[in-house]
């Protein structure tokens, strides 16, 4: 056996195409599949069933992949600790980002990271949470950077900022009554609540927040729309639809775009944690450890505060 087998098969099980795990190996499709079909036949079984399209694993290919995926999760742990004893600073991190979180974190991270590491190749890897956090598990991310995530045993989450939950509307949408008298940035959560409401779909944490805002009220919220996207619910209350509940960093990135107001939730700010998740028991070397100082860094310099 040899290393290279493990990663041919888990990029054509990925793929669920010979031709595609070939174009993305950069090696032709008969030479990858005449390797696939070599290493059956050492191994004495059928790994993929090529009567379907995509291709499928067999049992025996679901076994095979199993202990592939740990094995080159410990080749992964060995390069990060001969690179700490040695200081040759080279290698790759890879780091998962939901679809709008990755537009406001990687330029910041990115800069400083690279500036310190340049030998480090930085694999970026984006998609809805519960599909990154798998892709932790199987070993094909190092890291998932998420918020309010439930907790799990086989993976460590580290706080690495704290974002509020801020409340956007049109301009002039929100009347006195909605507002607390003292504090013209505050709304009257109450009152606020019983306006229409445009929020994510279930299944994603801000949701979950936003259902136990409303759980909390002893209210049940009237959803006007429900949407994919924070930027979509920020632009849809900015037209006066509705109000929507979004974190800070969307304030940021729709900065000069059809703005709306934003307010607080309540006088004491309502935050949720956003955490840099690894997996349990995986070397943490230096490279590791300075990213996770640097995205502290940064969140906290870069802050958008109302």
């Amino acid at each position: 056996m040899e290393l290279r087998q493990f990663t041919y098969v888990s990029k054509v099980a990925e793929c669920g195409s010979i031709t595609k795990a070939a174009a993305a190996l950069f090696i032709s499709q008969p030479a990858l599949s005449n390797y696939i079909g070599k290493v059956e036949e050492e191994l004495g079984v059928r790994l993929f069933d090529r009567s379907s399209s995509p291709l499928v694993l067999t049992y025996a290919g679901e076994q095979y992949l199993k202990r592939t995926k740990k094995i080159l999760v410990q080749m992964d742990d060995m390069d990060r600790e001969m690179r700490d004893i040695t200081h040759h600073l080279r290698g790759r991190i890879r780091i998962g980002f939901p679809s709008e979180r990755i537009i406001y974190m990687l330029p910041l991270i990115l800069a400083p990271f690279k500036k310190r590491y340049p030998g480090i190749e930085v694999v970026v890897v984006s998609g809805p949470g519960n599909r990154l956090v798998q892709q932790l598990r199987n070993g094909d991310v190092d890291f998932v950077m998420l918020p309010a995530w439930t907790r799990d045993k086989d993976i460590v989450q580290v706080e690495v900022s704290q974002e509020e939950l801020v409340l956007v509307a049109g301009k002039g949408y929100l009347k006195k009554e909605h507002l607390l008298e003292e504090e013209g940035k505050v709304v009257n959560w109450r009152q606020v609540a019983r306006l229409p409401l445009i929020t994510l779909y279930k299944g994603h944490a801000l949701r979950s927040c936003v259902e136990v805002l409303y759980q909390n009220a002893g209210l049940k919220p009237d959803i006007f729309m429900e949407s994919h996207s924070n930027m979509l619910s920020y632009r849809l209350a900015a037209q006066g639809l509705g109000v929507a509940i979004v974190p800070e960093i969307t304030l940021e990135l729709m900065k000069g775009s059809m703005e709306a107001e934003a307010f607080h939730l309540a006088k004491i700010p309502v935050t949720w944690e956003v955490q840099a998740l690894y997996r349990e028991g995986c070397y943490m070397g230096e490279v590791e450890q300075a990213l996770l100082e640097i995205t502290r860094e940064v969140l906290e310099t870069h802050r958008k505060r109302l």
